[in-house]
């Protein structure tokens, strides 16, 4: 019996087994693994990999050890089963800067016939004990609202529905001891639909028969309707899982870890600036006036935006309303630009500005032309919808070619791929592991093509806003709910499995001047009045302040829309500071990971108040922002995290630029820094600057 250690920090030991037949985890993270660190227990609660195919399933003793190298921060394990049939590589790789492991599993068929995979799970067992583990609802316009339950007994099934990869849960948990400071996080990059249970299993072969249930947790592709053919020596490249610990078993506590990675990792290929953007959505919906259109281009270009862009409403060459001809992107001849477009894209770019484009090129209707000159192009989805069969290609050809032909014709600087339906059942029994593997590879090729055009993803808001999707895109629209409440909330939320840098929010604002009284003025004394969207439409409004607005999307990347040219000069000059200040840190902000300073709360809860730190990747500047929600208290003291202790840094509120302090690290985090919000639905903004 061998062991190794892999220390990603004092406290956080990983140490795997080795044994004449098999490898097992001791402890993961510091987490005790197997039964108490020892390699035994029921079958259902032993092993890395549970596997079942047309010929058989394999678990803990039915896998042979073929090979097992241990080096500095790499484990490379190969397992044979069903008499050789089955080749399984496993390969864990330790960021040791950042803790975290990243697992990389991939299954060979060797023999000399078809094999039919009906599940391939990753499998962690966690020793006997009590545990509690987290996990996230993800619902259009409630995306990343999380809890913590009890373990108790049977298990959590966690999957998402119908190819949407973040609708119904996000591919996401975390365990934790009950009694302890011990836990950690699994994340999934998925390929499709996925599965990740957390179960208990009892060993009935113990002594006395009632000890505590060891818990078990298994990720991988779904599972429920998977038959995914294997031909011979064919071979499958299962979903990346991503491990790490979870400070103090506090979840919030983890997230700049996860960012850290991420940004070294998975974000190497997107754009290093986000330009401000206006998006035409949220102001008169699929409605495009040209002379409102216009007004909006005058206000955007007077306050900062680099890019204009046309939300739906601008295809279809049939009569009638466009998202009722997804597929057919041609201009309108009856409504909205009546085929002069690339007109007013030229009247944008003469402006300053750059042209953008929202398209949905996976949802194709009944009417379009496509569907009927190449029905074998594309699947049944949901609601008499369907969606193109990428593995088809002919279907893959046309769908990018479109997609180029749009960025060619209209010159695109923006374009805003969305996702407004879900595919139903993949009937070729792949759960969809083939259709995205194709979709992120055109994905891939579209942003080669196109460097200088910034691509947004989208789906419904963040239906699907998994970490693997978010690496084919430049950023990634955070939801659909235009309310700044909900924004901060579901970003909280996200926070813990997302980076901050690549997240979009807007601005949504619209001036009613002075139609709502103040108390104790007369009527033509009143101050303008904007509103926001309570939700993702105009009808549930609530008064609101640029300031408070422009704060909560400031932390990501910043975008605006709604009726910008029906401000006030006085708001609009609050809108141009904001925009020049995000001009200013976009670098650092796309590049930053995020401190939550308070524990993410559900998106229902407005009370108490906000704080999110960030900061670059290995310590240096910071950002605060902090938000008074509905309570009582207007100061309240907060204390950055993971300075340098003996640096000094300038403390500058944006507010109150004059009023500069120096202080240190240690005194920062120490001793914190009272912040005075005299009004509820308020924010402050504070700059650490190293001296």
């Amino acid at each position: 019996m061998r062991t190794i250690d892999y220390a990603a920090d004092q406290d956080s030991i990983t140490t795997f087994i080795r044994s004449d037949s098999n490898v097992a985890l001791s402890q993961l993270f510091g987490l005790a693994c197997g039964n108490c660190g020892r390699d035994e227990g029921p079958d259902q609660a032993r092993g890395l990999v549970l596997v079942d195919t047309s010929i058989g399933r394999c678990e803990a003793d039915d896998l042979s050890v073929g090979s097992a190298t241990f080096g500095s921060d790499e484990v490379h394990i190969t397992w044979h089963g069903l008499n050789d049939a089955l080749h399984i590589t496993s390969r864990w790789t330790l960021d040791r800067r950042v803790g975290v492991w990243n697992r990389k599993d991939s299954l060979q068929n060797m023999g000399t016939q078809p094999l039919t995979l009906y599940r391939y799970l990753a499998r962690f067992v966690f020793s006997p004990g009590q545990y509690e583990v987290y996990s996230q609802l993800s619902s259009w316009s409630s995306e990343n609202q999380g809890l913590w339950r009890e373990l108790h007994h049977g298990s959590l099934v966690l999957g998402c529905e119908g190819g949407r990869t973040t609708q119904g849960g996000t591919p996401f948990i975390a365990l934790r001891a009950r009694e302890g400071r011990t836990g950690i996080a699994l994340h999934l990059l998925p390929c499709g639909n996925w599965t990740i249970r957390a179960r208990t299993q009892m060993d009935k072969g113990a002594p006395g028969g009632d000890s505590l249930p060891f818990a078990v947790v298994e990720l991988g592709l779904a599972d429920e309707a998977l038959r995914l053919v294997l031909p011979p020596k064919g071979s499958l490249d299962l979903p990346e899982i991503l491990l790490y610990s979870l400070p103090e078993g506090e979840i919030h506590l983890a997230a700049p870890r996860l960012h850290r990675y991420v940004v070294k990792h998975l974000q190497a290929h997107a754009k290093r600036d986000t330009p401000v953007v206006y998006n035409t959505w949220a102001d008169a919906f699929g409605d495009l006036d040209v002379a409102r259109l216009r007004r909006q281009l005058a206000t955007a270009r007077a306050i900062g935006c680099e890019v204009f862009t046309v939300d739906d409403g601008w295809y279809g060459l049939a009569p009638g309303l466009s998202h009722l001809q997804t597929g057919d992107w041609h201009e309108k001849r009856d409504t909205a630009f009546r085929g002069h477009m690339a007109e007013f894209a030229e009247e944008v770019r003469a402006a300053g500005l750059g042209f953008g484009l929202w398209v949905e090129p996976e949802r194709i209707c009944k009417v379009t032309p496509i569907l009927s000159e190449h029905p074998e192009w594309f699947l049944p989805g949901t609601t008499g919808f369907y969606y193109p069969n990428l593995c088809d290609p002919g279907a893959y050809t046309w769908i990018l070619g479109e997609l180029a032909r749009l960025v060619e014709q209209y010159n695109l600087a923006w374009m805003k791929i969305d996702f407004n339906f879900s595919f139903g059942i993949d009937r070729s029994g792949a759960e969809f592991y083939s259709y995205y593997a194709a979709w992120y590879h055109l994905l891939d090729e579209l942003r080669t093509r196109f460097p200088r055009t910034f691509f947004e993803g989208c789906a419904s808001g963040g239906m699907r806003s998994d970490l693997h999707t978010l690496s084919h895109f430049d950023g990634h629209f955070l939801s659909d709910t235009l309310d700044p409440l909900d924004a901060l909330r579901i970003y909280e939320g996200a926070l813990l499995r997302l980076g901050p840098g690549r997240l979009g929010k807007w601005v949504v604002l619209r001036s009613i001047g002075q139609a709502l009284p103040q108390f104790g003025l007369p009527l033509a004394q009143s101050p303008s009045s904007m509103l926001a969207p309570m939700g993702g439409i105009w009808e549930r409004s609530a008064t609101t302040s640029v300031d408070f607005c422009a704060r909560i999307c400031l932390a990501g990347q910043l975008g605006l829309s709604g009726d910008v040219a029906s401000l006030p000069e006085a708001a609009l000059e609050r809108l141009r500071f904001h925009i020049a200040f995000f001009k200013e840190w976009r670098a650092f902000i796309a590049g930053s990971i995020a401190h939550l300073l308070t524990p993410p709360r559900l998106k229902q809860d407005r009370r108490g108040w906000a704080a999110l730190q960030l900061q670059q990747p290995n310590g240096g500047k910071s950002l605060l922002f902090i938000y008074r929600l509905d309570d009582a208290s207007d100061a309240k003291r907060f204390y950055p995290r993971e300075l340098v202790t003996e640096q000094r840094y300038v403390v500058r509120d944006i507010d109150h630029p004059e009023q500069i302090v120096t202080r240190t690290g240690q005194d920062l985090m120490h001793a914190g820094i009272e912040v005075i919000l005299p009004t509820r639905h308020n924010a402050a903004l504070i700059c650490l600057l190293e001296e």
